[in-house]
């Protein structure tokens, strides 16, 4: 594994009613089609991501490892697309690959990244990254949560790949 860089990670997440892309197109949303592909691991969650935005390809290789449900150690590097492929060999074979069109956009003062499926119709996950545990975040009132789900393992993407 190549030297990641750590940070540690804080968010919300929330269930939400299936978006209509066009009333947040408002908020300047950049659009990334994601996939994303879980590797056999002793430690963590371990992934690799291919990020696309507008035909360019970039590549991701993250480990995370559980401090509570909202908040976890990340070590994160950027790779190349030979090292991507390479990776995918160690696919965890019980994890299928998750497929989803992020879109990421300014909100209150944070980043709010919204993720849409295509297993799902009639919802979507909606996650905010915060600096504390008691920091006070806003949600455009476009956005129609169904129910917090940060401390739920069924809406974690690890999971969602097992699933799905």
């Amino acid at each position: 594994m190549p030297d990641l860089k750590y940070s540690i990670e804080l968010e919300k997440k929330f269930l939400i009613e299936y978006p209509d892309i066009d009333t947040l197109l408002k908020y300047n949303p950049i659009k990334y089609e994601i996939e994303q592909i879980y590797l056999l691991s002793e430690v963590g969650s371990h992934r690799i991501r291919r990020r696309t935005h507008f035909g360019i390809d970039t590549y991701f290789e993250t480990l995370k490892i559980r401090i509570s449900e909202t908040k976890c150690h990340e070590y994160e590097d950027v790779i190349t697309g030979p090292e991507y492929v390479q990776l995918k060999l160690t696919a965890d074979p019980s994890r299928h690959p998750i497929y989803k069109d992020r879109y990421v956009f300014a909100y209150g003062g944070k980043v709010l990244e919204l993720d849409v499926y295509p297993f799902w119709s009639d919802k979507a996950i909606l996650e905010i990254e915060l600096d504390n545990e008691d920091e006070a975040y806003q949600i455009p009132p476009e956005i129609k949560i169904i129910k917090d789900v940060s401390d739920d393992h069924e809406y974690k993407n690890k999971q969602l790949a097992k699933n799905k």
